[in-house]
């Protein structure tokens, strides 16, 4: 009896003929950042799952270039942040060709007829392996941090918390007391109950108790 006269009807032909193109049908994978431009918020990729071949064996997927981040973004604010070799995410593939797109920033016809390809990708770093979780992860709120946690921004109910250094440029109004448990320093002149601590005057400063600084 010949198997293969037996298997090979239009049904199971049909079959294998969608199994092959899907085998190229790209949707998303697990990536790993090789390089980052910041002018143009591109990345090379190294692709995390390899294409599996007909002997069981793996072979890796050719490094994607040029590949647009996604970083949050909307209203004319950005969250932006340098992303560095071995930062993991996920690579999505677009469904059409998208070169029209990101070369113009307008709407445009798909420049090549490819769809769900390796061509199309976009980034999306954060998405991690276990190995690479956030260690002492902060679950009482928002937190904007550095990986080891020795710097951050931590918003919760009520409060805000800060650690680390911190530069500012601008003016500061606050409401509310203001206490410190450092050394509190102006390099120009620093101003109570609108009297000057630079410039302020003392009278009756002939010996003994002088009058309150004026």
């Amino acid at each position: 009896m010949n198997y293969a006269q037996i298997l090979a009807t239009p049904e199971t032909a049909t079959d294998h003929q969608i199994q092959q193109n899907q085998l190229n049908l790209h949707t998303a994978l697990p990536a790993k950042v090789v390089s980052f431009d910041p002018a143009k918020q591109t990345v090379s990729l190294a692709i995390q799952i390899k294409m599996q071949l007909v002997d069981g064996s793996g072979a890796d997927i050719p490094p994607l270039l040029d590949v647009p981040v996604s970083f949050p973004r909307g209203g004319g604010f950005a969250v932006t942040f340098p992303l560095k070799a071995d930062d993991e995410g996920i690579a999505i593939f677009s469904e059409r060709c998208i070169d029209g797109w990101w070369q113009n920033g307008s709407a445009s016809t798909p420049l090549d007829f490819r769809l769900h390809d390796l061509s199309d990708a976009m980034f999306i770093p954060g998405i991690c392996s276990v190995p690479k979780a956030i260690s002492g992860f902060f679950t009482e709120g928002l937190s904007m941090q550095t990986l080891d946690g020795g710097t951050y921004i931590r918003v919760k109910n009520g409060s805000i918390l800060i650690k680390g250094n911190i530069e500012h440029q601008g003016d500061t109004s606050q409401k509310g007391s203001h206490s410190s448990t450092g050394v509190i320093s102006s390099d120009t002149d620093v101003t109570a109950g609108g009297i000057s601590g630079k410039y302020h005057k003392h009278t009756g400063d002939s010996g003994g108790k002088t009058g309150v600084p004026e």
